[in-house]
């Protein structure tokens, strides 16, 4: 927290998982016959994360709705809006500020929640899912009309604060455009005690899909992701901690919070 010298503390980052799914490597990974292997189950973790130094605070993401959510056959494991008020972030908040990573329905959901924030957003993520190119069956599948609409709303505010290259929102944090999942797909870089800590959303879901080069099965630009994968496992090399969007693993990673998110929530740094 900001002291009386002025000096703000480091960023934090935490991660809260709102949801799960159990399937099969068959049903994630994209033409996972090809790969010669016998099919196996296969756990997602749903996740937003927030970031915050004592005196603002960034949430990235804002999982799927309830609805949007148990449409899908996810399980419902915390409501988002209420795991934010666990951590102090209400509707009211004026210390906080929205990024959403993708417009996916499992990372836009709860956007109404949020009614005058501040909300970072690719330029391309928008014009694309909001325009006639996503109505295609194979995208539409991953997106909620309700959800696209509380985006198009937003998109014509000055609320807005788009993204279109790398770009520092706040003295250690940038945000760097992956596309390939989606045509505006967002990572975002925390500058922390211990060293970079990157956001990968769904630049990389598991982390299997990044150690093997292994892409998930919904994607608007197949060499784009592979692309995005690469520049990941660069960073890594160079000493970044990559959290892949929905690893499950990352809950017994990192120290468990206190109270009621104590079963669905971590501090990473």
């Amino acid at each position: 927290m900001s002291g009386e010298s002025g000096v703000t503390a480091p960023w934090e980052v935490i991660a809260v998982r709102h949801g799960r799914l159990r399937t099969t490597r068959s049903n994630f990974y994209l033409n996972y016959s090809e790969y010669g292997e016998p099919d196996s189950p296969l756990e997602l973790g749903y996740w937003f994360w927030v970031i915050s130094n004592g005196s603002r605070r960034i949430v990235v993401d804002t999982g799927f709705s309830g609805e949007g959510g148990a449409r899908r056959g996810r399980e419902v494991l915390f409501d988002p809006l209420q795991a934010c008020s666990e951590l102090g972030i209400t509707r009211d908040s004026g210390d906080t500020e929205i990024l959403i990573t993708h417009a996916h329905y499992d990372h836009a959901g709860n956007l109404s929640g949020f009614p005058s924030q501040p909300v970072y957003v690719h330029r391309s993520e928008a014009e694309f899912w909001l325009g006639p190119d996503a109505r295609h069956h194979q995208f539409q599948s991953v997106v909620d009309d309700a959800d696209l609409e509380h985006l198009r709303r937003v998109s014509r505010t000055d609320r807005v604060r788009w993204i279109e290259e790398a770009r520092e929102i706040a003295p250690g944090v940038t945000v760097v455009p992956l596309p390939g999942h989606t045509p505006g797909q967002l990572v975002v870089r925390v500058e922390t005690e211990r060293g970079t800590v990157v956001l990968a959303s769904d630049a990389c879901h598991l982390d299997e899909e990044l150690e093997r080069d292994m892409p998930f099965k919904h994607n608007t630009d197949l060499v784009g992701l592979y692309r995005g994968l690469r520049t990941l496992r660069e960073w890594q090399g160079n000493g970044d901690l990559i959290i892949a969007g929905h690893e499950p693993a990352v809950l017994d990673r990192f120290p468990r919070l206190d109270g009621a998110l104590r079963e669905h929530a971590v501090r990473i740094a």
